[in-house]
């Protein structure tokens, strides 16, 4: 496992709604998209208009797992309140704003990548429900086609650039989004690319989902603030010879 310390995620965040702020769209990883204001519409999320593949139909996996859950022998890159397995040849990089405030982290399998991040919940769950209405609003805003799609955790969002709409024209890609709900926690994960459309494509992804572990505290947190990121010690060393 490596990180990335040459290139830093930078976008906009709404701070008003974090859980819908900074999808990123951009063709190039190394890039960024600025996030769209949230759509005032309700329209409900379209329905798919073609058959879905059956590799969205696939079987749940374990993880991610509450603070402590994971199986014994379980080895994480600690990073607050995300603990990302250890696995081979995967790269793990902040993704910040313009102040420097880390809003997500990036998770980089081959050419597979996906973006974290993690919020309070209310112990009732059902965050997820109430967010994803809106992650759609946003996108169709930016021009993308929005279908709801099952999947291993539940209901995901699959937005896809509409052609020659305004996503397509500044080179976005197709996202897949889900949220992973757990012990007062919420995971957003958003997929990029080639994997967000072809599960072959994310096994990579879906073996770090499956393998983590999200560390919620005990802390008293408003339903939908985020969790804090930590870097560890030798990613803050070479993020601080890359200045």
């Amino acid at each position: 496992m490596r990180f990335f310390s040459s290139r830093r995620k930078r976008f906009d965040q709404d701070e008003s709604s974090p859980l819908a702020a900074g999808i990123p769209a951009s063709e190039k990883p190394e890039e960024s998209a600025n996030t769209a204001a949230s759509s005032a519409g309700q329209s409900a999320l379209a329905p798919i208009d073609e058959e879905v593949s059956p590799d969205a139909q696939t079987s749940k996996r374990q993880g991610p797992y509450n603070e402590g859950e994971s199986p014994e022998g379980s080895e994480f890159l600690d990073m607050g309140v995300l603990r990302i397995p250890m696995i081979a040849g995967l790269q793990v990089l902040p993704v910040q704003d313009a102040n420097g405030n880390i809003l997500a982290l990036e998770i980089v399998s081959g050419t597979a990548q996906m973006q974290l991040a993690a919020f309070a919940m209310q112990r009732s769950g059902g965050l997820w429900d109430e967010v994803r209405q809106e992650l759609a609003d946003q996108l169709k805003a930016e021009e993308y086609q929005v279908f709801p799609l099952p999947g291993p955790f539940g209901e995901a969002v699959l937005a896809r650039p509409i052609p020659e709409g305004k996503s397509a024209v500044e080179g976005a890609m197709p996202l897949l989004l889900w949220g992973i709900e757990g012990d007062r926690w919420l995971l957003r994960v958003i997929v990029r690319g080639q994997a967000a459309e072809e599960e072959s494509a994310r096994e990579g992804l879906l073996e770090v989902l499956g393998g983590m572990e999200v560390v919620r505290g005990k802390e008293a947190h408003v339903p939908g603030e985020a969790l804090p990121i930590e870097l560890p010690e030798e990613l803050l060393e070479q993020l601080g010879g890359g200045e």
